[in-house]
């Protein structure tokens, strides 16, 4: 783990300016900040699909509620780069190559392919478990006061979406049995441990040593994993193996 330069909420659009942080800093911050803003707005995709794919209609208000909830979260984000002046557009363009990456596949089929209320719970349990992990211990408490801002108010504001992944997961074994969620999360188990990225890199090493993350992506995995076979034991459902190195597949 590299030495932190800067400190939780040191640095700010003031201290960019002034030339006080490292050049690289700004870099290494606009690349984070874009691929977050970009995973909440494919997020918020999926959820506007789902009301059109989801037949059981008393899901709709919840998922409407994270429809709208994503979309702000998005906007949130956006504004913090369009503060140190990027756009939503150029944020988004930067992100193409990125986009077809391993990391960002649970994002993309959940926007792109996903259907039907299975894939709505994989989806809750790929994206926003994960997100709250990725956010509550590392964009929290970043050493870039505007993100940590906005962090702070997404957990505030999405600590039910757990809750709602949790509900769809125990609804999914009554109505689906534990043989059809078992393949489900065959499918899905490697979609959202890849979310959190290749573990080791130079990006993450940089984020790490300017305070822009707390915990490297291995980590945050590990945990996720730990938390969703806690769960998932108490549903009577074992989780499919994976292959141990980055990008994850079903073993």
């Amino acid at each position: 783990m590299p030495k932190r330069l800067y400190g939780v909420r040191e640095i700010g659009p003031s201290e960019l300016r002034s030339g006080r942080v490292e050049p690289h800093y700004q870099k290494v911050l606009v690349r984070l900040l874009s691929a977050h803003a970009i995973a909440e707005k494919l997020t918020a995709l999926g959820y506007q699909r789902a009301l059109g794919t989801v037949a059981d209609s008393s899901l709709h208000p919840v998922i409407r509620k994270n429809l709208a909830e994503e979309r702000r979260h998005a906007r949130l984000v956006y504004k913090v780069l369009e503060e140190i002046g990027v756009a939503e557009g150029a944020a988004d363009r930067a992100m193409v190559r990125m986009l077809k990456s391993p990391s960002f596949e649970a994002p993309r089929y959940f926007a792109e392919r996903a259907e039907g209320e299975t894939d709505l719970l994989m989806a809750s349990l790929a994206l926003d478990a994960t997100g709250l992990l990725m956010i509550g211990i590392n964009y929290r408490d970043s050493s870039y006061a505007p993100h940590a801002r906005a962090a702070q108010i997404i957990l505030e504001e999405e600590a039910e979406h757990d809750e709602f992944a949790s509900m769809l997961l125990g609804r999914a074994v009554e109505r689906l049995g534990a043989d059809r969620v078992t393949d489900a999360l065959r499918r899905w188990l490697p979609r959202a441990v890849n979310f959190f990225g290749p573990p080791g890199t130079g990006f993450t090493y940089d984020c790490l040593r300017y305070g822009l993350k707390s915990r490297d992506n291995q980590e945050l995995a590990d945990l996720f994993l730990t938390m969703l076979e806690r769960r998932a034991g108490q549903l009577g459902i074992a989780l499919p193996a994976l292959t141990p190195d980055y990008p994850h597949a079903a073993a």
